[in-house]
């Protein structure tokens, strides 16, 4: 009997434990990381070494904006054939390090959701606003200024147009259109604004991994068929890259890119999904690294690497090295979409013909960055807030409903409604698992 007593307290608190565990699976941002039962064994997993705001997932998202400039130098500078590592460039394999660490955000962000139009607030105020401003400078303050470098002719159709296909992310399925020739005698006399072709296609996985999410979140065991939803997408994505690498390869099209896109997105969506269950360290990171060499190193890198490349760069996105770059400013999206542009200005000056390639970037990056920070601090961090304000008065909203329907019940309602509150926690719980 005594030791019943002494041992119910240790069974109500593993108890608990595991239902703390259960319930605090999704942490938000700056909260704490719940220790799974592998971090209970020492084991470190992408569940807590993500689950917080010290991680160098920002920092990973600046290098790889600036790496993409990098990779521009040589065919907006006239330099030549970029340098390639078994055929893989810089600038691809920084994009597809982009979609690995959205793949697993916006799955977070999909499961946190409280409803579709909270998740598709949050994605629209992230790109929009920063898209419209920067399409805005595009068209009518860098065209103008290239027109008059380059003594081309501007056409404020052209700018309109421009701007139209950038905020409906025509440009990733039909291309860029002309601003008149305000880039002639450019090595690319064609486009303003290359990469933005990526976020069409970005925001359709959004689109996919949104639908997997709410379509299935209040299904009996919703998590598992999650789950086997997206790793069946993996498995669509990249047998269609395999096959189109075995019919001949991909065309000089940055849309022929899309499907290896897809395909790491759906890879961080696949670990995000796993996240509880994978290992973070040094030895899992050597053995990402070594598995996506050897997946760039075969014949097919763009459909064996995607899965290695995105637990990679989760890996070192958990390292804490560099957690406070970005925590504060995040500007690599500014990087992103204003890197070209400034580039485009520089060939038209003739900078690339007085300098070499990586001079050349460096000083794109010099203009580029306070025109991301720029963005960043009066563009992306106001429309955040305004959608946090907008959602918690929602929520607020929601809530005193809640209380006042509640105050009208009688003490029989009262405990039926008690009970369906149960019932759809329960629900909500076999959901999350």
């Amino acid at each position: 009997m005594t030791l019943e007593k002494a041992t119910a307290p240790r069974i109500l608190a593993h108890g608990l434990g595991l239902m703390t565990g259960v319930l605090s699976r999704y942490p938000e941002p700056g909260e704490d990381p719940t220790h799974s039962a592998r971090e209970d064994r020492g084991l470190r997993t992408l569940a807590t070494a993500l689950g917080s705001s010290r991680n160098s997932l920002n920092a990973l998202r600046l290098v790889f904006a600036a790496a993409v400039i990098v990779s521009h130098a040589w065919v907006l500078g006239g330099y030549g054939p970029e340098p390639a590592l078994y055929g893989i460039k810089l600038g691809g394999a920084s994009v597809m390090g982009f979609f690995a660490i959205s793949g697993y955000l916006i799955t977070l962000s999909a499961q946190r959701s409280r409803t579709v139009r909270d998740f598709v607030l949050a994605r629209l105020t992230r790109i929009y606003p920063a898209l419209f401003i920067s399409a805005l400078v595009v068209g009518f303050i860098a065209a103008p200024i290239g027109g008059m470098i380059t003594r081309g002719h501007y056409s404020l159709e052209g700018s309109l147009l421009f701007v139209g296909f950038a905020v409906t992310l025509l440009i990733g399925v039909i291309g860029a259109p002309l601003i008149g020739t305000t880039l002639l005698g450019n090595p690319d006399s064609g486009n303003w604004n290359g990469p933005l072709w990526t976020l069409t296609w970005e925001v359709l996985c959004y689109v996919m991994v949104a639908l997997v999410v709410f379509s299935l979140r209040h299904a009996r065991g919703g998590g598992r068929y999650q789950r086997i939803a997206t790793v069946f997408l993996f498995i669509v994505a990249t047998g269609g890259t395999a096959a189109k690498i075995l019919a001949g390869g991909f065309e000089n099209d940055p849309r022929e890119f899309a499907l290896p896109l897809a395909a790491t997105f759906l890879a961080g969506s696949i670990l995000a999904q796993y996240r509880d269950h994978v290992p973070v360290g040094p030895v899992p990171a050597l053995l990402a690294a070594g598995a996506t060499w050897a997946s760039v190193a075969s014949q097919v890198a763009n459909a064996l690497a995607p899965l290695p490349l995105a637990y990679l760069v989760l890996q070192l996105g958990a390292f804490r090295l560099v957690a406070r770059v970005g925590s504060r400013y995040d500007i690599s999206y500014g990087v992103y979409i204003y890197g070209w542009p400034a580039q485009q200005l520089l060939a038209a000056a003739h900078v690339p013909g007085f300098v070499p390639p990586l001079a050349y970037a460096a000083m794109a990056l010099a203009v580029v960055w306070p025109l991301a920070f720029l963005s960043c601090v009066c563009v992306e961090q106001p429309a955040q807030r305004w959608r946090r304000a907008w959602s918690q008065r929602g929520s607020g909203t929601a809530r005193a409903a809640e209380a006042h329907q509640l105050a009208g019940l009688g003490h029989g309602d009262l405990a039926q409604s008690e009970s369906n509150s149960g019932a759809l926690d329960k629900q909500a719980q076999r959901s999350a698992g």
